[in-house]
């Protein structure tokens, strides 16, 4: 049988909701990563935040969580616009937007190839 090589872990609703540790969290994960068997990465799907945002919020919360442990949605889209160098048009909440400033301005430049819609804009 194989061991346990990553432990994956949602964020909102699983270790915070909004602003607020769910008791007893910190000390939990602390506890997981005294055992150094396995690497922990956190996920979420949210699109209404950056990954520096979050990482902020949950570092305010007393997490000890490195910024590069945490995969959210906006991550999975910027690998796939990066890998297939797309030129994308982003609607995106004003607070996830500094996730793809590399793409921020290319619309002046050229027809688009792909259309991000975050769920402020559906």
């Amino acid at each position: 049988m194989n061991s346990i090589k990553v432990v994956l872990i949602d964020l909102s609703g699983t270790i915070h909701i909004e602003d607020e540790e769910i008791p007893g969290c910190v000390e939990a994960l602390e506890k997981l990563r005294s055992c150094g068997k396995f690497k922990i990465k956190f996920v979420t799907n949210t699109t209404r935040e950056s990954k520096k945002r979050l990482h902020s919020l949950l570092k305010q919360l007393k997490f000890n969580i490195d910024e590069n442990e945490i995969f959210t949605s906006l991550t999975a889209a910027y690998k796939l616009i990066e890998s297939q160098q797309l030129r994308p048009l982003l609607f995106l909440d004003p607070n996830a937007i500094e996730d793809f400033e590399e793409f921020r301005y290319q619309h002046r430049k050229s027809k688009f190839s792909c259309h991000w819609i975050g769920p402020r804009y559906v």
